[in-house]
């Protein structure tokens, strides 16, 4: 029986803060701020958010994404002054990137309606989508299991003439758009529920749209009876809204600095590594001008590629032109709780690792820090899959690990037991003749002790190699077996990592529906820590 809870460890390519945050033990629980969600509640009603224009904005970006009445009507709760909000956000990848998108997606709904029965307000979950980040080559692409369960990845590959963020970066070119839709529906072969996959997908993503307007259009279709409100900072409003943010931030950088560096002292102290390195003289804002850049510090003075400006120069920049600055990793948890009244955070393995570097940042701004937690993580396991394990005895671990040990242990298994047994017996009948003849001659001549030692050496090399050759023919006629195995691996730990961090939510749609999203949703434990197995042999 496949367990379906997998323990957190280093199989799962988890870092030495991350486990120990998930245990609760000190020092990690020192670097976050908040632990308990009644106490952040309370603090956020002290904190005036500006509700209305907030939710203007909200509903200006749904509406476009073409979302559902019940995210509308969770953007109007916004303006309820105790409602408060649950985040968790990834960059705008193609057909919403690797399975983890939508893992956060329905981790933070299902947190809200926890919490909001547990705290007696409103809750509401927003989706960061990081339309500020410009690693093109971070969302270009996403990878599926093909018809013979082997990998595949799908990028299209025309990018920006310079750096912008992946919130100005359109689909633009329509050949290339086709060729990579063309290779998903390829990929994906044809099914019951691939023509209203793919209707969405066309509708989603058009040359008129960005990666971030096709994200939307394309979550808010899979998430119409979630509630689920999606949110980009991408956004010119949100820049002169946060206009205040940004001047603190270039105002008070030598705190700032101080700030993040006895984090990191603290956390290099304790033992551990640091997630995000970060130049001494980073001011943790990026300009956008021919190409977004770093804005760094000189003293009084700021460069920006090869510009150079004094502080009062860029605060004027700042006033004229926001939509041009945006924060860096450092920042931008920060610009989420200066938005919006945040709860609580949830993040992955690297983000509660960086989230340690950041928590004392918060009180420059006044703010509260959210309670940071774990995101929830999971294996989607097809009954197929799930059957082929049972039978194997490969657990999930043999998956994550060197998977020539599992597909040795099951050939092993299945060599022939009377074979086996004969060699046994030979091995043994050869070495009590060779010991009963060495005794006799070692009486008649004791010098030959040594050369008796080597000649039974060679001959035990032999038949040990004999064996080896037998099982290798044995291993080549089982190449069926092998391959199963490798399939396996593929669709439980494709690419040697955790399946939610590479395959696309498309390839489950494809062959189980649209149902598959809020089958997911029921069967998802938003607040366990450990690794979740979702076992479609429960799918109805």
């Amino acid at each position: 029986m496949i367990p379906n809870l997998i323990t957190p460890s280093k199989n799962l390519g988890y870092k030495d803060i991350f486990l120990d945050f998930l245990a609760g033990k000190n020092p990690p629980k020192h670097f976050y701020l908040a632990d308990c969600l009644d106490r952040v509640a309370e603090k956020l009603d002290r904190v005036a958010f500006d509700r209305e224009k907030i939710a203007d904005i909200l509903r200006k970006q749904n509406e476009l994404y073409g979302a559902s009445q019940e995210t509308m009507a969770n953007i109007e709760r916004l303006k309820d002054p105790r409602a408060v909000c649950v985040l968790a956000g990834q960059q705008a990848g193609l057909l919403g990137g690797p399975l983890f998108s939508i893992v956060k997606m329905l981790g933070i709904v299902k947190s809200a309606r926890l919490y909001e029965q547990r705290l007696k307000r409103p809750v509401i979950p927003i989706f960061w989508v990081a339309g500020d980040d410009h690693d093109f080559n971070e969302v270009n692409h996403l990878f599926l299991l093909n018809r013979a369960s082997e990998p595949c990845e799908i990028s299209y590959l025309t990018p920006p003439e310079k750096e912008l963020p992946i919130a100005e970066i359109y689909f633009s070119d329509r050949d290339e758009l086709n060729r990579a839709l063309d290779m998903t529906r390829e990929c994906l072969g044809e099914s019951d529920f691939t023509p209203e996959l793919f209707d969405l997908i066309e509708r989603s993503y058009t040359t008129q749209d960005t990666f971030v307007t096709a994200f939307g259009k394309f979550m808010a279709g899979l998430f119409r009876d979630f509630g689920l409100v999606l949110f980009s900072p991408g956004d010119p409003e949100v820049k002169r809204h946060a206009v205040p943010f940004f001047e603190t931030i270039l105002n008070r950088q030598d705190d700032l600095h101080d700030k993040i560096q006895n984090a990191n002292d603290a956390i290099l102290k304790a033992g551990y590594h640091i997630q995000v390195e970060k130049k001494e003289n980073a001011t943790h804002i990026f300009y956008n001008h021919d190409g977004r850049q770093p804005i760094m510090r000189d003293g009084d003075r700021f460069t920006c590629g090869e510009k150079t400006v004094t502080r009062d120069e860029l605060l004027k920049c700042l006033h004229e032109t926001p939509e041009l600055l945006s924060p860096d990793v450092m920042t931008r948890p920060v610009l989420q709780s200066y938005l919006f009244p945040t709860l609580a955070q949830k993040g992955g393995p690297s983000e509660i690792a960086y989230l340690a570097q950041i928590n004392p940042i918060f009180e420059l701004f006044d703010l509260p820090a959210p309670c940071h937690q774990a995101r929830p993580t999971l294996t989607v396991l097809e009954k197929r899959f799930e059957k082929q394990m049972e039978e194997y005895e490969i657990s999930f671990d043999d998956l994550t690990g060197d998977i020539e040990q599992a597909v040795n242990r099951v050939l092993a298994r299945s060599f022939p037991e009377e074979l086996e047994k004969n060699y046994a017996t030979l091995h043994e009948s050869v070495k009590d003749a060779f010991d009963n003849f060495r005794s006799t001659s070692l009486e008649f001549d004791p010098s030959l002790k040594k050369f008796a030692e080597q000649v039974y050496g060679k001959i035990d090399y032999n038949l040990k190699a004999f064996e080896g050759k037998v099982f290798a023919s044995h291993k080549k006629k089982s190449q069926e077996t092998r391959d199963k195995i490798y399939r396996l691996q593929n669709a439980v730990c494709p690419n040697r990592g955790l399946q939610e961090r590479s395959i696309n939510i498309t390839y489950f749609i494809a062959r189980y529906g649209f149902g598959i999203i809020p089958f997911l949703y029921e069967k998802i434990d938003s607040e366990q820590k450990a690794h979740q197995i979702i076992k479609l042999s429960e799918f109805v």
